[in-house]
């Protein structure tokens, strides 16, 4: 039993280093906000909307390049 506290005791400051980092990264992650004063989950949402129309952008201009090297 005395070497199971020994490894808790040995094990409790990291874990509760992990557990203030874990708590600290998610709160100031939420609320971080970009110099625009958007949040960093609305820039990640406006980043994959633009990825989404750039696509399909380019996927229009690969079947119009495509339907003119087959003419």
């Amino acid at each position: 039993m005395n070497d199971w506290m020994t490894l808790a005791a040995s094990w409790l400051p990291f874990a509760v280093l992990l557990g203030v980092w874990f708590w600290f990264s998610r709160r100031n992650g939420m609320q971080a906000r970009g110099s625009s004063g958007a949040t960093l989950i609305e820039l990640y949402e406006q980043q994959v909307a633009e990825t989404r129309r750039m696509n399909a952008n380019l996927e229009r201009i690969a079947a119009s390049l495509e339907k003119r090297a087959g003419s």
